[in-house]
Formats: C-alpha cells, sequence, structure tokens
C-alpha cells in the first residue's frame, strides 16, 4: 500500500472532489492505496473493521457464508462505489459478520478508521454522502430479500441467465456461482438447469450456458413477483 494524490481517484467520486474541511483534507492525506489479485479476500467475517473503503476498479463480492458452506452474494461493487457493510460496521464499532472477495484485479483506497470518523463528524457534505449511499444500499437489500423470500429459484435462474447473457446468447459462469449469485445449493441449480436443457431453452457446456430459446426465459423472468 502506499500513499495517494487526491487528484487520481476523486474524479471517480464527482460528489466528493470539491470538499474543503480540514477533517477532509487530513482524512485525503492518510488515505492508502492497496491493489488485490483475483480471489483475494478483502476482509473475512469475524475480522475488525479497520478501514473505510473506495473502490477505484475492478469487482468485489460481497456475501454471507453459512456454516454448511454455502455462500450468498449480498452485493457487489464497482468503480466509483463504497462498501456499505464497512460503512455500518465503523459506525457501530462492529466486526465483520460477512465477507467480501474480489472477483477481479480490484483498486481500493482504504481510509483509516479514525480519520473516516472525523471527516463524518465535520464535514456535512462528506456525511450526506455516506449516509445516501447506505439508503440506497439498503433499498437494495431489501428488493434483494423479499426475491428470495418469495420468487421461486426457477424464475429466478431464468431472469439471472437473461441478465448475464453476452452477445452471442452465451452465460459465462459455473453452477457453483449461480448458486452463490442466486442464493441456494448448486444440486438445485444443476437440476433446474438439466430441466431448462431438456425443454429445448439452453445447452449446457464447460463454464458455458447458452441460450437457445430465450422466449419461455423472458416469461419465467417477468414473473419473478408474480408467484
Amino acid at each position: 500500500m502506499h500513499q495517494v494524490e487526491q487528484s487520481n481517484w476523486l474524479s471517480f467520486f464527482p460528489r466528493l472532489n470539491q470538499l474543503d474541511s480540514p477533517a477532509w483534507k487530513k482524512m485525503l492525506l492518510q488515505s492508502r492505496y492497496a491493489h488485490l489479485k483475483e480471489g483475494d479476500m478483502i476482509f473475512r467475517s469475524g475480522e475488525a473493521c479497520l478501514n473505510y473503503l473506495f473502490i477505484l476498479s475492478g469487482t468485489v463480492r460481497v456475501q454471507k457464508s453459512s456454516d454448511n458452506g454455502h455462500e450468498l452474494t449480498l452485493y457487489r461493487l464497482y468503480t466509483g462505489q463504497v462498501c456499505e457493510i464497512t460503512t455500518t460496521c465503523l459506525l457501530a464499532n462492529e466486526i465483520y459478520h460477512v465477507e467480501a472477495l474480489a472477483e477481479s484485479e480490484v483498486r481500493v483506497v482504504l481510509v483509516p478508521k479514525q480519520y473516516f470518523q472525523n471527516a463524518l463528524s465535520e464535514t456535512p457534505e462528506f456525511r450526506e454522502y455516506v449516509y445516501s449511499s447506505l439508503e440506497k444500499r439498503f433499498n437494495v437489500l431489501l428488493d434483494f430479500v423479499e426475491e428470495v423470500a418469495y420468487a421461486p429459484v426457477d424464475n429466478r435462474l431464468a431472469r439471472c441467465l437473461l441478465e448475464n447473457r453476452n452477445q452471442k446468447n452465451e452465460v459465462l459462469t459455473t453452477h457453483y456461482q449461480l448458486a452463490t449469485n442466486l442464493g441456494t445449493a448448486r444440486e438445485v441449480i444443476s437440476r433446474l438447469l438439466k430441466g431448462f436443457e431438456k425443454n429445448g431453452y439452453l445447452k449446457l457446456g464447460r463454464g458455458k450456458i447458452q441460450i437457445i430459446d430465450e422466449k419461455p426465459l423472458e416469461k419465467m423472468s417477468n414473473e419473478v413477483f408474480m408467484n
């Protein structure tokens, strides 16, 4: 990790680019870059929360792991976003109860807890930004909980496939990754995909799913909240 220059990264966060309080300036001086490789753990459940996170590039998956080894993806972070789970841990002086994994090469800016808290207290514009991001993420998580609780897995799987296909109508993923995204067991996903294949909706390959007939999948996707 090494010290960062304000001009090098605040362009990713335009709402913060013009802040000028002493506490904010001190926070910037104490910020550090971190570069993570694909597969690196950014934080783990049970660890103390020591830094606020600004995501500069890459994709971060925030997930909850169960005792039986199942993983549930809560949300993903992309360029220009902050980690709201980290925010709540810092505000409440709590440890992490989830984990974050780099799904690609990731660059982040780390702000030590003390300087984050001082800037939050003394910079109203930053405080508004932090609480606004919390509200947005909370609403996203509420929608996610509603979907997991009430929408059938096959409908959600259909929507996931359609949302993640490329221009060739391919979904480059594994059964395990789909299960993690949808909060279910890999065996459930494998059974549903084989059923989709038998019905002629798609063709399964190694690390790849080719969508053949999208119309029935679109119908299932549109019924996510109708059941």
